[in-house]
């Protein structure tokens, strides 16, 4: 058997080396999810990879519905800019400027 089911994938385990509050954004490499509650340092918890989720940007951008949407672990929030940023999703609501999250949906 080259594979065996073990679940339906929407969270991924990880180990982190800090506390890790929940609603915290992780990069691991190019996966991207967030982590819906709090994880010590050194013990094993989960974050999401699939769902929707308010995340925070820059409140000068305009965000369409449908824009793809990257992490930037420099200024810590969505960018639309690929380069140097892994993927984290796509909006499916507008976020206009003056607004301080855009409501993305994970993209793994």
């Amino acid at each position: 058997m080259p594979a065996a089911f073990l679940h339906n994938g929407s969270t991924v385990d990880f180990v982190p080396a800090m506390d890790v509050p929940a609603g915290s954004i992780v990069v691991l490499g190019e996966l991207v999810g967030v982590s819906r509650f709090f994880v010590a340092a050194g013990r094993t918890g989960a974050i999401a990879v699939r769902g929707v989720f308010d995340v925070l940007k820059d409140p000068t951008t305009d965000i369409a519905v449908g824009t793809r949407l990257y992490w930037s672990t420099v200024s810590w929030h969505v960018v639309k800019t690929a380069s140097g940023h892994p993927l984290l999703g796509k909006s499916i609501l507008p976020a206009a400027p003056g607004s301080s999250y855009v409501r993305v949906l994970l993209t793994q």
